[in-house]
């Protein structure tokens, strides 16, 4: 009897110690999960349960939250990299991107919406959007689309010389919505500088304008003389008259259409321009030849220097012939005369100055930045009445700039002018010249 009570005792206290060794082994491998779990939850994806760290644990368990770790790791890498992917082509889009919380305050940014709005991202984030944006109209267009989900677009003017259109895209925010605020959204707000746009609009606008302005006159003029011609019995004088100044009206309609016409085609070809070497003076002489007879009925003088040696700049004869000829011509129009118009060059270190100089009637100051501009004159009477039709210049600036060079004018009223324009200089006088 008292062998089986020693016994009986004996395998209580070895059940006993065995369920203790079991819940100890729990115990550990339970906070063994806990730390692990913990260590995920912080950001250590790369935590893994091992069985030498908890021997006697249960081997299924530390495989599953392995292949479940793995898994975490693996989706939370691809979630990494395409967060990167659309950071960075948020970061370089033209487009400005701001996104805003559902109670209203700045929690992203890119670089164009910076450039836009003038003002870096530091002072954007976590801000209330009436302190960063500062115009009225948004910010309530903003508030409402907000509180109630309303998509908005308009187009503004941020400051002066900047037009932005603006389009606000709410998002339900769901399960991110503040407790403390009664909206329902964010907002994401896209915008884009249309200032060039409307610029050129603009310049669209006016040039059919100045276009319908610039052929009204000398239509009318042709259809009132050909009228009276037809209607009237006069005299030979006044019929040669009438029928000279048909013909004048329709040189000029006709220089205007082949000055649009040069213009549109060097728009058109302003890609496939391929310039070469060209000796300037032989350019230069060229086109005081072509002007000599209409400068000597005026006892104007055209001046190339002499002696000057060969340069070469990189151009394409045909168009800096043209640009010659309209300098030329704007000069001896502008002349008094019997005075004289020089041609001259500055040579520089990689490109060449070329002058155009005159003492006649010269620019105002406040027309310097202008006479560039198509259909733009100084003297309007004056330019008429020479066959000018007001594109000269306009063309000048097109082809010196296709070319890669600046054009430009320094004058004084009544002192005359100085246009000129640069080109790049060649320093190789073996590169076969044109």
């Amino acid at each position: 009897m008292n062998n089986f009570l020693i016994g009986l005792f004996l395998g209580i206290v070895m059940v006993g110690i065995i369920m203790f060794l079991y819940i100890r082994s729990v115990n550990q491998a339970r906070r063994y999960l806990d730390d692990s779990m913990d260590a995920i939850a912080q950001g250590r994806y790369e935590t893994r349960m091992y069985e030498y760290r908890n021997r006697g644990g249960d081997t299924k368990l530390f495989q599953s939250f392995n292949r479940m770790a793995d898994h975490l790791e693996i989706t939370i890498e691809e979630m990494s990299q395409e967060r990167d992917v659309l950071r960075h082509i948020l970061q370089n889009m033209t487009t400005g991107v701001i996104y805003l919380r559902s109670d209203g305050h700045v929690q992203m940014v890119n670089r164009a919406a910076e450039r836009l709005f003038r003002r870096p991202v530091e002072q954007w984030q976590d801000r209330d959007h009436w302190t960063v944006l500062r115009n009225y109209n948004l910010s309530a267009a903003i508030d409402h689309a907000l509180l109630f989900g309303t998509p908005w677009s308009d187009q503004l003017t941020i400051r002066e010389g900047l037009a932005v259109s603006v389009r606000l895209v709410p998002i339900s925010s769901g399960p991110r919505i503040n407790p403390k605020s009664d909206s329902a959204h964010d907002v994401l707000m896209l915008v884009n500088d249309i200032s060039e746009w409307r610029r050129l609009e603009r310049m669209r606008s006016e040039f059919v304008a100045n276009v319908s302005h610039e052929l009204k006159t000398p239509i009318a003029a042709i259809r009132g003389f050909a009228e009276t011609l037809l209607e009237s019995d006069m005299g030979e004088p006044a019929r040669t008259k009438f029928l000279n100044t048909i013909y004048d009206e329709a040189l000029r309609m006709g220089n205007l259409v082949s000055d649009l016409l040069e213009l549109s085609k060097l728009e058109a070809t302003d890609s496939r321009i391929d310039p070469v070497a060209v000796d300037l003076a032989t350019i230069a002489d060229r086109a005081v030849d072509r002007l000599k007879r209409v400068a000597q009925e005026r006892n104007i003088r055209l001046i190339t220097p002499q002696d000057a040696g060969s340069i070469a700049v990189w151009a394409e004869p045909d168009m800096l012939l043209q640009v010659f000829l309209n300098l030329l011509s704007n000069a001896i129009h502008y002349s008094h005369d019997g005075s004289e118009v020089r041609v001259t060059w500055d040579v520089l270190v990689d490109r060449v100055k070329v002058h155009v100089q005159d003492d006649g009637i010269g620019i105002p100051s406040e027309s310097l930045d202008r006479v560039f501009e198509r259909f733009y004159r100084v003297h309007k009477d004056r330019s008429r009445a020479s066959g000018g039709t007001g594109l000269g210049l306009a063309i000048v600036k097109h082809i010196v700039t296709s070319l890669g060079g600046e054009v430009g004018v320094d004058s004084t009223e009544g002192e005359g002018s100085d246009f000129w324009f640069t080109l790049s200089r060649l320093n190789s006088p073996e590169t076969e010249l044109s």
